[in-house]
């Protein structure tokens, strides 16, 4: 019988791929193994799909090649081994193949190395010296080499003041549309849907976009862009690293975006009228309260916050009328 490519596999074949997978994460198959895997690959045509999407899909959660996943993946610790193997039986049980696990962040974010949670704010002084904090929501894994010093960003954002590393490798950041070659600096990435914005407050970088030739920031410059693209420079703002003294601050920012930035400290939805969106607003506010936020604006703006629940707020004008 045939299946379709993207096809559920059944329970029982998972099964027996993922006990071909542990051993290989093991280490090498002796030839005994290796005999008995082919053997099993051979004995259904079943055995072999399965067996190329656990591959595929197995490339894809880590974000790398195949054969590097399968180093990586080997050097996980037992329980994130497990996990790791947990999530992609559901996916072959599921279908979807790598396509899922391409397009859903949060299956690669589930494995990082570092990650926050939504409201929670990170930090920590790697091998070298650098010191890295990540904001609410963020997830990073950490890949130290002989060669070089990589951080894949994989979501939300990170700051990070490098350090002075005696073997002087390279200390890279990796983004979805290219890399960051950090030359002494102290540095924001923030992962944005269509690219990544870079913030330089100390020393120099290099952007080097996938597929454009390389430049170079400056303190006190920020930048967006993508693997095709490359925004115009800007002025890099502080008080947008704030958070990692756990305050947001404001200078005469639109209500609308001052929300959007505390919804990313908060679980839920928290909605902003557009009637009220365009109102002003200055003032250094705490994340670690985010209820007591909301109290503070409604004392001070023409504004009403409506909570339909604990994690469905709006906010409306002070004189529409309520639900």
């Amino acid at each position: 019988m045939n299946h379709p490519a993207e096809a559920p596999i059944a329970a029982a074949i998972v099964e027996q791929a993922s006990h071909w997978l542990m051993l290989q994460w093991g280490g090498e198959l002796d030839g005994e193994q290796q005999r008995r895997f082919h053997e099993w690959q051979a004995a259904d045509p079943e055995h072999r799909r399965a067996w190329q999407r656990l591959e595929r899909l197995q490339g894809t959660l880590a974000g790398v090649p195949g054969a590097t996943a399968r180093t990586v993946l080997r050097e996980l610790p037992d329980a994130r081994r497990r996990q790791t193997l947990k999530l992609l039986g559901l996916l072959l049980m599921a279908g979807g193949s790598g396509y899922l696990a391409e397009t859903q962040l949060p299956w690669r974010e589930s494995l990082a190395d570092l990650r926050s949670g939504t409201g929670e704010r990170l930090r920590r002084t790697l091998p070298d010296g650098s010191r890295l904090v990540l904001n609410s929501g963020s997830a990073v894994n950490i890949r130290y080499s002989a060669s070089e010093r990589r951080i894949q960003l994989l979501g939300g954002e990170l700051l990070l003041d490098s350090g002075k590393d005696p073997a002087r490798r390279p200390l890279i950041v990796e983004t979805a549309g290219g890399e960051i070659e950090a030359l002494g600096t102290r540095f924001s990435v923030y992962a944005l849907d269509a690219g990544s914005r870079v913030a330089l407050y100390d020393g120099e970088l290099e952007l080097r976009p996938r597929d454009l030739p390389a430049s170079r920031l400056q303190a006190g410059q920020q930048r967006w862009f993508a693997a095709d693209r490359l925004g115009p420079l800007a002025v890099a703002d502080l008080n947008a690293v704030a958070w990692s003294d756990e305050r947001l601050v404001a200078e005469r920012m639109p209500l609308g975006q001052f929300l959007a930035e505390l919804a990313r400290h908060r679980r839920g939805v928290l909605r902003c009228d557009p009637a009220v969106a365009g109102l002003s607003l200055t003032g250094v506010f705490p994340l670690a309260d985010t209820d007591r936020v909301l109290a503070a604006l409604q004392q001070s703006l023409p504004i009403r916050v409506e909570r339909l629940t604990r994690y469905w707020v709006t906010v409306h004008p002070a004189d529409a009328p309520s639900l």
